[in-house]
């Protein structure tokens, strides 16, 4: 790397930094900003910790950060364990090439040595969108460390589908790039929330945006979410090696699927995958679209945390 590189990057990384914890004294989150050093693969992961009780690891979505979920983390940290994480390649963990990597197989070794990196047996896991796929494959692979796994916001690969926005980025060539470099800006947030996500900007907090600006801004995250929609998912929807819909009946743990009516993919579908799994509650939160611990925030905690108490009652 050299002189130049390194310096944008520290300063990016600063610049991030500074939002990040403006975002959580917004959100009234108190969480301490820790580093773990994982086995496989080998890299620093960068996690946001809070709170005491049931361990609750927490997976962000797409090309986000674990503070995006600071909203939630306020309600929820006085009652659980949080471990708020920055996937590979995103927010302050380290780089990660998805060139070549077998996805699902690099999702479970990650969560499995995040798990021992923080000396849990187990835990409960939530994740959305990008973050449900870790979460998913996780639970499939090895259920006897998932106490309860949690689904907030259409998760990748539970269903075949995907939308049509989201199809055209994954398989026109160069789109993915297009997109990213769009979205790093403010104006470029404010079109992807409403375009994509199905939810209006007028109602994120400029914080919110400047703070994911900021983190798209870190040299190398553009590209990592660029090469990963394109493995992702082509015109006819996820790609086989991501679709995990005919393996949920080996989820043998309570599920809770919380699954915003107004998704980019349609609550029936998702509906219709939960139904094969054997101890699930599947929630259509009214009014929402792909961010429920965003958009209804004092509704997903309360089911969020009804759940970690009573998971049985799935």
């Amino acid at each position: 790397m050299s002189r130049d590189t390194l310096t944008a990057t520290t300063d990016a990384r600063k610049r991030f930094m500074e939002l990040e914890r403006q975002m959580l004294d917004h959100y009234g989150v108190r969480a301490t900003s820790r580093y773990v050093d994982l086995a496989t693969p080998r890299m620093r992961v960068h996690v946001l910790e809070a709170g005491a009780g049931e361990p609750l690891l927490i997976f962000h979505g797409g090309d986000g950060e674990a503070v995006d979920w600071a909203p939630l983390l306020g309600v929820i940290q006085d009652h659980v364990h949080i471990y708020a994480v920055d996937r590979p390649g995103f927010g302050l963990s380290d780089p990660f090439d998805y060139r070549h990597v077998d996805l699902r197989k690099h999702a479970v070794e990650f969560v499995s040595s995040l798990l021992d990196a923080l000396g849990l047996e187990s835990a409960t896991l939530i994740g959305g969108s990008m973050g449900g796929f870790f979460a998913l494959s996780m639970a499939i692979a090895h259920p006897e460390r998932v106490r309860n796994l949690i689904l907030v916001g259409a998760p990748v690969g539970m269903t075949k589908e995907v939308s049509l926005p989201l199809r055209l980025v994954c398989a026109i060539p160069g789109a993915s790039r297009r997109l990213m470099k769009s979205a790093s800006s403010l104006e470029g947030q404010r079109k992807q929330y409403r375009n994509m996500f199905r939810l209006d900007p007028d109602g994120v907090p400029l914080l919110y945006f400047q703070t994911r600006v900021a983190a798209l801004n870190i040299p190398g995250t553009q590209e990592t979410w660029a090469v990963l929609l394109r493995r992702l998912a082509r015109l006819r929807g996820f790609r086989p090696e991501v679709y995990l819909g005919e393996e949920l009946s080996r989820l043998s743990m309570p599920v809770l699927i919380l699954w915003g009516e107004r998704d980019m993919i349609p609550t029936a579908l998702g509906e219709n995958a939960a139904r094969r799994i054997p101890n699930c509650r599947f929630v259509c939160m009214k009014g929402v679209a792909h961010f429920p611990f965003f958009e209804a925030t004092q509704e997903c905690a309360r089911l969020i945390l009804e759940f970690v108490r009573t998971p049985q009652l799935a």
